[in-house]
């Protein structure tokens, strides 16, 4: 037997509904025709109950019109417009009777013969009392009151009264039977249909609840089985299987569902096998650029080592050989001069011992230079007070050479400003660009040098009126062997090695030197240290 798709379920179910619909309807259209036919058959036996009491109320009218006679005179207008009114009710009473639809059965065709006797008895007794009358108006007109009068009581005033209403009685007491009958057929039809129509609800939404339930078992089980097989591919389980055995399209999607799965699998599968072989491909290629890239930083570093060694040689025999030839000048000069005096000698001698003094600052550079590059000097890190230190640097800087009226502001802070490092390179570090500040301030004018604490920092500010520095000499400035240009005030003396070793210095100290600088407004070196707090590690360290 093949198995039910889901459209064909659906459009069950939607059939099934639609017949519940369709019932449920039909039942409403037939409660409305039946109460219909019972507000007509109400309608019609009111309209009959009205027309029995208007029979009764002309019946009565006519009877006073004929007993006025006695009282007003013999005028018949009245009393013939009260016949025919008695006889239009009659008429439209008999005409109810007649448009009244049967209901199948002897019994209802003997009920109507009955009433339409009563209707031609009540015109019988009218037509003899029409009789009467005429008969009692004209022993009127003659003068026979008396006559009249006994004619009247013989033939009308009783007979008319007893005769007329007994059949009027019969008719009433008759259309009020039916009206009981009908309001209590009318009343056990409502009941009926009350428990027609809450059967009828209860029916289609019993079968909508069935359909409705029987289509959710059919969809809602594969449906959850699919969604779980979806999220556990999500997390990555490939290997689940949605276990649905049908053949409806749920069925033929779980079976796709999983293939799609297992062929997920196998490329899962192929993709990690090759990129495994990838992986073990790439890692041999990087031991190999490895090796390859050591090599080549290795040859590059001895490349620029060499180049290195070959301009630093270089500038030691340019930078060496300057004073050695003023020094060679000034004593072959003091040698030839005839006659010299103590006052020449000791010039010349002088002047000697300045380029002397000049040429160990260079080697003391050189050296310093070397030594870092080999990686052999100490860097002592203890707690150090720079307000010490600046002691020191103000007293060495009393030596230094300077041009006339230059003189140092100095400015420190209130308390002690401990750093951890070591006290001479930390001297060493300070003393060179505050030499460079002197050497090149203008006559007359102040080199501000300045120790402040700010923000868990020591700051170091050295502050001249010199020539400055453009914003390439001040980005080049810490560049070993660098020079800035002599043009403009400088004095050209030294390697350029002074900043550079001001910033190795500072770099050891887990600092930073920087210049602030415009050409022709003199410049700013600020040296920004840790507070001792900030850095606990006190232990000596070497420089490399």
């Amino acid at each position: 037997m093949p198995a039910m798709l889901i459209r064909t379920k659906l459009f069950a179910s939607h059939g099934a509904t639609v017949a519940a619909m369709t019932l449920i309807a039909i039942g409403i259209i037939a409660i409305l025709r039946v109460g219909e036919a019972n507000q007509r058959e109400l309608r019609s036996s009111y309209e009959r109950i009205r027309a029995i009491n208007l029979v009764a109320a002309w019946s009565n009218d006519y009877a006073e019109q004929i007993a006025e006679l006695f009282i007003l005179g013999t005028d018949p207008t009245e009393i013939e417009e009260a016949r025919r009114n008695l006889t239009a009710a009659l008429d439209h009473k008999e005409g109810l009777i007649r448009a009244d639809p049967l209901p199948p059965g002897p019994g209802p065709e003997a009920d109507r013969a009955a009433e339409l006797a009563r209707i031609e008895a009540i015109r019988h007794v009218i037509g003899q009392s029409e009789g009467t009358r005429l008969q009692v108006a004209a022993l009127l007109d003659q003068g026979l009151r008396d006559e009249a009068a006994a004619l009247y009581r013989d033939q009308l005033e009783h007979r008319l009264d007893a005769v007329l209403g007994a059949l009027i009685g019969a008719a009433t007491a008759r259309e009020r039977d039916d009206v009981v009958a009908t309001i209590a057929s009318s009343e056990r039809l409502a009941d009926r249909l009350r428990l027609l129509a809450f059967a009828m609800v209860a029916a289609a939404s019993a079968l909508a609840l069935i359909s409705a339930s029987m289509l959710h078992l059919a969809i809602s089980r594969p449906i959850r089985a699919l969604d779980a097989g979806a999220e556990a591919v999500g997390r990555g389980d490939l290997g689940h299987v949605v276990d649905i055995r049908r053949r409806d399209e749920l069925g033929r999607l779980a079976q796709r569902f999983n293939t799609m799965t297992a062929q997920i699998r196998e490329q899962r599968d192929h993709l990690m096998r090759t990129n495994d072989r990838l992986e073990q491909q790439v890692a041999r290629r990087t031991r190999e650029l490895r090796a390859r890239g050591a090599l080549e930083q290795a040859v590059a570093r001895l490349e620029t080592l060499d180049s290195n060694r070959a301009r630093f040689f270089a500038d030691i025999s340019h930078e060496l050989r300057t004073p050695l030839t003023v020094l060679r000048g000034h004593a072959e000069v003091a040698l030839r001069a005839p006659g010299q005096s103590p006052e020449g000698l000791r010039a010349a001698l002088a002047r000697v011992v300045a380029k002397a003094d000049q040429m160990g600052r260079l080697v003391e550079e050189l050296l310093f230079l070397a030594r870092s590059e080999a990686g052999t000097i100490t860097v002592d890190r203890r707690p150090v007070d720079l307000q010490e230190v600046m002691a020191d640097v103000l007293l060495d800087s009393q030596g230094l050479s300077r041009r006339a009226g230059v003189t140092i502001s100095p400015r420190q802070a209130a308390g002690p400003v401990i750093v951890t490092g070591d006290a001479g390179r930390l001297r060493q570090a300070i003393m060179i660009p505050l030499d460079n500040a002197i050497r090149l301030a203008p006559a007359d004018s102040a080199v501000r040098l300045e120790l402040t604490a700010e923000e868990g920092r020591a700051v170091v500010t050295i502050a001249d009126q010199g020539p400055g520095f453009t914003p390439e000499e001040a980005e080049r400035a810490f560049v070993r062997f660098f020079r800035g240009d002599q043009g403009r005030g400088r004095s050209g003396r030294g390697l350029g090695l002074g900043l550079s070793i001001a910033r190795w210095i500072v770099d050891r100290h887990d600092g930073t030197i920087a210049i602030d600088s415009q050409p022709g407004q003199g410049a700013v070196v600020r040296i920004d240290l840790p507070l001792a707090q900030t850095l606990p590690d006190t232990t000596p360290e070497t420089a490399t």
